[in-house]
């Protein structure tokens, strides 16, 4: 295969976002479940998800990978977006 015909590794960045995209497709039909998260999902006074609990860590910042899936759309293949300036094309 040519150097020029392959594709760069996906960057953990990219999975993610890849991923959250995928989750947000399974769940498009799914009022109820989206109608949840985001309800659960939200942020509180510090900017940190209330969803999130832990007894061993602090809450995520907020939007958490939940309310990414909650709040996304469907997928547009013909818009692709960059999730940073550091993750390369896509």
């Amino acid at each position: 295969m040519a150097a020029a015909a392959r594709r760069r590794p996906e960057t953990p960045a990219q999975r993610n976002f890849r991923l959250i995209g995928e989750a947000a497709e399974i769940i498009t039909g799914w009022t109820l479940v989206r109608e949840r998260l985001r309800a659960a999902h939200v942020p509180d006074g510090e900017g940190r998800c209330r969803g999130c609990t832990s007894q061993m860590r602090s809450a995520p910042l907020w939007p958490c990978a939940l309310a990414l899936v909650a709040h996304a759309e469907a997928p547009d293949s013909a818009h692709r977006v960059r999730t940073s300036h550091k993750a390369g094309p896509v």
